[in-house]
């Protein structure tokens, strides 16, 4: 949709359009005379920005928290409004490193608009209405439209759209009343500039304002986030040879504050004044280029992935940073307990929650689950606070009797056993020790703690069966892995061997999101053959997928794929779908039940590697199914079916485990009688 002014004079009748005075004598003008009369001119822009300023400290006192929240800040404008909003964005990820996805320019006619001028472009109102939608706006978002006429198409439809989802709004124009005003946007900037130096050139005056409001907006922002330090860029990212020499500089200056305000703590490494600059280019270059990491591990002494740590607790404010150190934790062994009040606890950190589970030397006490807890999935502060959560309402659950003498909120555990997804793969396991060390009053030094993958949890079973000596886990959850393990003469059990585990990307199979995934690309498959028919031919399971996705046919692959939506919960969670219609009693599905038979077989071929004399002897050893679809009845007869179909010698033992923490738990109580 194309939009017009009502009046065909409209435009010739806004305060950016009339005629400078100068006008009738700027021909005449030489050269410097010009300068003067163009520098003139722009002496406005500031005492005008200056009026605005309770409205901009307004928006950014509502900007910050929600930026803090996660949400994005959009600049949409159009010519050289756009071309503003973008250059301030693409400078925003370098100076304070922030995500790059959270800062976008929306700019009338694309990318391509900023190089080369598209003026068409900004007549649709449509086209900015669209370009917001397909970043699925939400409430904590906030949208910032440019236009100094106040009446730009494509920036109307944006914010149109923008204020239909609860965005936070906000304009930047230099007339009034205008057409974006009577929008009703939380925030309306108006720095009234009068008459361009040539009529109607909006690049020139309220170009210059726009870019200075835009730089406040962002910068005060990023200060109040704590992203600078006395005046600092101390969030810069050290990419090139000019920003290297910076970022020495600023952790010099940094040290140099500290030291001076008495600061600087006695483990401290070298003073950065005395270390040459090609160490320092060593440090920021191990700290991939972060300054305020260098600076961190300078001033406080400790270990980069400690530093690291305790940055990210504190959401990367350098002020509470350095407010927050403290001495590192004490690697004493712990104090021997009565074994009446010996607390074992085992913690399960899935994608979706956190399990764990208390026992004493004669079982399960108390259990409790919280929030998410991925390694990879959650920060891992958050990941922490899940845990904290979780063992606390726990021990709230204790009974009288089981509990320790201790009056303290979190008491000292004789062990704990932290298996969390993810953990396989992580680089900052030295971080998420020493936190769960000083949480629990544990030391994986002393072997009080034991940090694993969630899918090691499942080895607490085989320590637990003293009928075998080897066991193959298999998870088929959210992802699917096979892992094999082995127990030693003294109770111990480790693993020897591991298949799958490969993550969405690239492997999974079996899995419940592969499931999912099957039954999207046969509806997807479906829409495609059904192009240039007068009806869709969806069978019952492509139906079925289709509601659960909304019911809409329209846009059906970009709401799964969105940046920013839970893509692998969603497709994993239409595996209910088909377990549904291809396990029902009667006339099941056939189409659904083709895809859980290829899960189940591809499963098979997870567990194959391993099944072997050399690794696992199925015949002597347990299969130990784990995971949300093994919770699912019918699927474990047909994995069953499907490893003898394809000849795997059958296991001496089958057993389900639907709650890992609670074997883990035992198995650590287990081992603590035999060496006492």
């Amino acid at each position: 949709m194309t939009t017009f002014p009502p009046e065909p004079d409209a435009l010739g009748k806004l305060q950016t359009e009339a005629p400078n005075l100068l006008a009738h004598s700027i021909d005449t003008l030489d050269t410097l005379g010009l300068c003067k009369a163009f520098n003139h001119e722009e002496e406005r822009v500031s005492p005008a920005i200056a009026c605005c300023l309770p409205v901009i400290a307004s928006l950014i006192e509502d900007l910050v928290p929600r930026l803090q929240d996660g949400g994005r800040l959009i600049y949409v404008g159009a010519g050289n409004s756009g071309r503003v909003g973008f250059m301030d964005c693409s400078e925003l990820p370098v100076t304070f490193s922030v995500d790059e996805n959270k800062f976008l320019a929306i700019v009338a006619g694309g990318s391509d608009a900023i190089i080369k001028a598209k003026e068409v472009a900004e007549d649709s109102e449509q086209d900015g209405s669209t370009q917001l939608e397909r970043l699925q706006i939400t409430s904590k978002d906030t949208v910032i439209g440019i236009s100094a006429s106040g009446r730009t198409p494509f920036v109307l439809g944006a914010l149109r759209t923008a204020i239909e989802q609860d965005a936070l709004t906000a304009s930047i124009t230099n007339t009034t009343p205008s057409a974006i005003e009577s929008l009703g946007v939380t925030h309306s900037i108006v720095p009234l500039l009068g008459p361009e130096f040539l009529a109607g050139s909006t690049r020139l005056k309220c170009g210059s304002a726009a870019k200075q409001i835009l730089n406040m907006i962002s910068t005060c922002s990023m200060i109040q986030m704590g992203k600078t330090y006395h005046g600092l860029m101390i969030d810069v990212r050290a990419k090139n040879h000019k920003l290297l020499a910076r970022g020495r500089r600023i952790i010099r200056q940094v040290y140099r504050i500290l030291q001076e305000s008495g600061h600087i703590f006695g483990d401290a490494i070298q003073d950065p004044h005395t270390i040459e600059d090609s160490a320092l280019n060593v440090l920021i270059e191990q700290c991939e280029g972060k300054v305020k990491l260098a600076c961190s591990v300078i001033v406080s002494g400790l270990p980069l992935d400690v530093a690291r740590h305790h940055l990210d607790v504190v959401n990367g404010n350098f002020h509470l940073f350095v407010d927050s150190l403290n001495p590192t934790i004490s690697h004493q062994p712990p104090n021997p307990l009565d074994h009446s009040e010996e607390l074992f606890l085992a913690i399960d950190g899935g994608g979706t929650k956190c399990a764990v589970s208390i026992a004493n030397r004669t079982g399960i006490v108390a259990q409790a689950d919280a929030g998410a807890g991925n390694f990879h999935c959650v920060p891992i502060d958050v990941l922490l606070d899940h845990i904290k959560s979780a063992v606390t309402k726990a021990l709230s659950l204790v009974p009288e009797e089981s509990k320790p003498l201790s009056s303290k909120e979190m008491p000292k555990f004789a062990a704990v056993w932290a298996g969390l997804a993810g953990l396989q793969h992580a680089n900052r396991r030295e971080c998420l020790t020493q936190s769960l060390e000083e949480m629990f009053g544990v030391s994986a030094q002393h072997g009080t703690l034991r940090l694993s993958s969630d899918s090691e949890l499942i080895s607490a079973h085989i320590g637990l069966d003293d009928s075998v000596e080897c066991g193959i886990s298999l998870i088929a959850g959210t992802g699917s892995v096979a892992t094999a393990f082995k127990q030693d003469s003294t109770g111990d059990v480790s693993q020897i061997g591991r298949a799958g585990g490969w993550g969405s990307l690239l492997g999974d199979q079996g899995s419940a999101f592969d499931i999912g995934k099957q039954a999207v690309q046969a509806l997807l498959t479906s829409l495609e053959l059904s192009q240039g028919t007068e009806a869709d031919c969806l069978s019952e399971l492509e139906l079925g997928v289709l509601e659960s996705l909304g019911n809409r046919k329209e846009g059906l692959l970009s709401r799964i794929l969105f940046p920013g939506t839970e893509t692998k919960k969603v497709i994993a969670d239409l595996a209910r779908v088909v377990t549904t219609l291809g396990f029902r009693a009667t006339n099941p599905d056939p189409q659904a039940l083709e895809i859980l038979v290829s899960a189940a077989r591809s499963l098979v071929q997870i567990v194959r590697p391993l099944a072997k004399k050399q690794i696992c002897d199925p015949e002597t050893s347990s299969l130990v199914l784990s995971g949300a679809l093994m919770k699912v009845l019918e699927f474990q007869s047909l994995l069953l079916h499907e490893l003898s179909q394809q000849g795997i010698s059958k296991f001496k033992n089958v057993v389900i485990v639907e709650d890992p923490s609670s074997d883990a738990a035992l198995f650590l109580a287990r081992q603590a009688s035999k060496t006492n």
